[in-house]
């Protein structure tokens, strides 16, 4: 009997418990204020806008907000925006870090006629015409192009690029985070100012020729057993070599298959030996 009660004890205060939780998520831990921290001082980051964007109602629980869906929000109806994170400052505030999204890259649609303006993380900022697009300044990607959806091309917008060919679109993503990786540290305006055009060709794996501002080229290869970091890192150990005796506008940066480790060299063309 005694043992009953005890559980029968047990059962009512963990009743009481659950009671008390959901009478403070309703009462007092709910969203009086919500606040936009930015990273950056940039007009595009319009504090109003993103809030109403959020989708966070004054009167919301605060325990049972879903960040993932309150940054989708955010970031699908402001593109250049990428949230940070969301946080709760109990008992009643919720505090969004911002910052800009730059866009670098440019990818053209299947037909040729818009191109897309994308990330590193190969989002859609915008949508633009060819001839704008030329005029963006930003890398051009060849070799490879988006999906445009039914509901039509800036339908994209905020949204992550459908490629045609995905393997080539995750090669253009990894090289995107190669490049911002501090080593190297070529992102955001570093990137397109660095970098002119990226073409991908395809064969036995896919080849892509990174093409800098200064004209030379660096080759890296997915049939490789190195990673596209490691490959990008090395092209540019060469690049910035103080070798004298290279024109360091023109030629290719490859893999030299003669050497008995993994090293790159600076070529004339492709038809040197490598």
């Amino acid at each position: 009997m005694r043992r009953s009660k005890a559980v029968i004890g047990i059962f009512v205060a963990l009743i009481l418990v659950v009671l008390t939780i959901v009478l403070l998520a309703f009462t007092v831990f709910i969203v009086r204020d919500v606040e936009v921290e930015a990273a950056v001082s940039s007009h595009l980051i319009d504090a109003e806008k993103i809030i109403e964007s959020s989708e966070l109602s004054r009167g919301d629980s605060i325990i049972s907000i879903n960040k993932s869906k309150v940054i989708a929000n955010i970031e699908k109806d402001n593109p250049y925006v990428e949230i940070t994170n969301v946080v709760r400052d109990f008992p009643s505030k919720v505090v969004i870090y911002a910052t800009i999204r730059t866009g670098i890259m440019m990818v053209p649609s299947e037909d040729g006629s818009i191109a897309a303006i994308i990330d590193s993380s190969a989002k859609v900022l915008n949508v633009v015409s060819s001839l704008e697009a030329e005029k963006a300044g930003v890398t051009s990607v060849k070799g490879v192009s988006f999906k445009v959806p039914e509901e039509g091309a800036l339908s994209l917008i905020g949204s992550t690029v459908s490629f045609t060919n995905e393997s080539c679109g995750t090669m253009l993503r990894n090289i995107a985070t190669a490049a911002a990786d501090p080593a190297l540290d070529i992102a955001g305006t570093g990137f397109r100012t660095f970098f002119k055009s990226i073409e991908f060709v395809t064969g036995e794996g896919i080849t892509a020729y990174v093409k800098t501002n200064k004209g030379v080229t660096l080759v890296l290869d997915s049939t490789l057993s190195t990673s596209i970091y490691q490959q990008l890192y090395l092209c540019m150990y060469v690049y910035a070599s103080e070798d004298t005796g290279v024109d360091r506008t023109r030629g290719y940066i490859v893999l030299d298959r003669d050497s008995e480790l993994t090293a790159y060299k600076w070529v004339e063309s492709l038809s040197d030996p490598a």
